[in-house]
């Protein structure tokens, strides 16, 4: 039995652990191009259900290649999934800011402040003025960040 194209796009999202709704009209309109799409992107990023024997260098640290590729086009849409994957590759909020860091010669300021930006919003971090009124609504000293909002994007009123 032939899959429909929201299965399709749920197969990827499980095997990638995001998703685009990109996909789904690929299922609809092409889905043996998609299907191809995915075992590239699958085998650069080494993604749920492919092979990494023989392979050196682990998935979380293709992502963090993967996050400085976007940032440096300005692809900020593909970053935030791409966080989220490396952390639950095990991949840490050091690793990723240091990544960050890295890129920042090539890719220039504008696209490091905003990958920072959403960097804050994937680890719920959040400036101490944001923390303190949360503290004081909460009538505590403190605040548990990863309950607390994500802090507003300068980069939602651009579009990006």
């Amino acid at each position: 039995m032939k899959e429909t194209p929201e299965q399709t796009a749920k197969r990827l999202a499980k095997t990638r652990g995001y998703s685009y709704p990109e996909w789904e009209y690929l299922a609809e309109k092409d889905a043996e191009f998609l299907d191809a799409y995915n075992r590239l992107s699958g085998l650069s990023l080494l993604h749920e259900g492919v092979s990494t024997e023989g392979k050196q260098l682990p998935a979380k640290y293709r992502e963090l290649i993967a996050i400085a590729a976007m940032i440096g086009q300005a692809r900020m849409w593909g970053v935030k999934p791409h966080m989220e994957r490396a952390m639950r590759l095990g991949c840490t909020e050091q690793e990723l800011l240091e990544a960050l860091e890295t890129a920042l010669t090539p890719v220039g300021a504008p696209p490091f402040r905003q990958a920072l930006n959403i960097l804050m919003q994937v680890t719920g971090w959040q400036p101490a003025a944001e923390r303190k009124k949360g503290a004081k609504k909460k009538g505590g000293k403190g605040t548990d960040l990863k309950s607390a909002p994500s802090p507003k994007s300068p980069m939602r009123a651009s579009g990006i």
